[in-house]
């Protein structure tokens, strides 16, 4: 099974062209979502942009970004809001969002430390997919997360393989998509990262850890 890649939101010509090529999209994390015609495109919720910057969660951009975003037609995923690092608080934070969620769009459970199989499987049933979120420590168990999601007719998506090793990890697992920003910071990094996820590591296998 091919894994299905989005990167950061580029406006880049010369960038769009190669991921046309490539079958690729892009996860919309800050902007408003500006998708060609036929591409998948993703949409995060953005709160790990506000956690990174020390600020809490704001519901207006979000709401804002999520109605200027609409008339675009359904992503192939978008993220409940979380809270970074909130456990079971940021379980139940997602699952207050997600009754105030357009129904036609597939929203993806993000999951993170502190959340076990246990405490997410009863509430798979209203969403579309589970969103691998975390520190690396956590993101050791996506074949947990996998697994959970495949066994509910679910899918499961890697969240910011920032690194050659989290790359190679999310396909290891069975992964059906993943997201990643390293190909964009210069010509070299993308050649690279087209060369991992088309014909494996320059070097070999990695080991596996994150």
């Amino acid at each position: 099974m091919r894994v299905r890649v989005y990167v950061g939101e580029t406006r880049s010509k010369a960038m769009i062209k190669r991921l046309r090529t490539n079958g690729w999209g892009r996860m919309f994390t800050v902007a408003r979502a500006t998708p060609w015609s036929g591409e998948q495109w993703g949409f995060d919720n953005g709160a790990y942009v506000f956690y990174s910057g020390g600020l809490p969660f704001d519901e207006d951009v979000f709401r804002r970004r999520l109605q200027a975003s609409y008339c675009k037609g359904p992503p192939a995923l978008a993220v409940v809001p979380d809270e970074v690092g909130g456990g079971i608080n940021s379980l139940e934070f997602s699952e207050r969002w997600r009754s105030d969620l357009p129904d036609e769009w597939p929203w993806y459970l993000a999951v993170q430390d502190g959340m076990e199989v246990d405490d997410v499987e009863p509430l798979l049933g209203s969403y579309s997919g589970i969103f691998l979120g975390g520190t690396d420590a956590f993101k050791t168990t996506a074949a947990e997360w996998c697994g959970l999601a495949h066994r509910h007719n679910k899918l499961f998506h890697y969240g910011r393989a920032g690194t050659a090793k989290k790359i190679q990890h999310a396909q290891s697992v069975g992964a059906d998509s993943l997201d990643s920003a390293f190909p964009l910071w210069t010509k070299e990094r993308f050649n690279f990262f087209e060369e991992i996820l088309t014909k494996g590591h320059p070097q070999g296998s990695l080991e596996l850890g994150v």
